[in-house]
């Protein structure tokens, strides 16, 4: 199950690299464009909103590839016994997959939570193992399997 869940992580990690690469070249060609037909203030405005569109889309590029990168460090094969990268954990409040920060994704009719090692629930769960129970915020969670 494991390996499988993660290469629907892996999917949906490039799926979001893809769609960022084709924004970031979208606004690329209407600044060309822009600033080939228009001239004065207008231009100039125009120019510093595509620039500041750019650079928030090279900022989210580059968390999708560290997302994608991080899941890239993961080998599906290694059985967990104490919670780590790469561990699917099963809690009485549904299953957890410490991989990389991508939330919530529906895999095979089920919710799992995907998250970063370093997200704060992680770091609760982080060197755990079956039995043991985790409190974040109030809300206790039992560990009735690791992966």
């Amino acid at each position: 199950m494991k390996k499988q869940l993660l290469a629907h992580c892996v999917e949906l990690a490039k799926s979001k690299v893809r769609a960022l690469e084709n924004e970031l070249d979208s606004t690329r060609e209407a600044t060309t464009s822009e600033s080939k037909s228009t001239a004065g203030d207008k231009h100039e405005t125009g120019r510093a909103m595509m620039h500041l569109e750019q650079e928030k889309l090279h900022k989210q590029l580059a968390e999708a590839q560290a997302v994608l990168a991080e899941l890239g460090r993961i080998d599906p094969a290694i059985v967990h016994t104490k919670i780590g990268l790469g561990t699917l954990i099963n809690t009485d409040k549904g299953p957890f997959f410490l991989a990389a920060g991508l939330g919530k994704v529906v895999f095979d009719h089920t919710n799992y939570f995907v998250v970063s090692t370093m997200a704060p629930i992680a770091t609760q769960f982080l060197g755990k193992s079956i039995g043991d129970k985790v409190n974040m915020n109030g809300t206790v969670y039992d560990i009735l399997a690791v992966e």
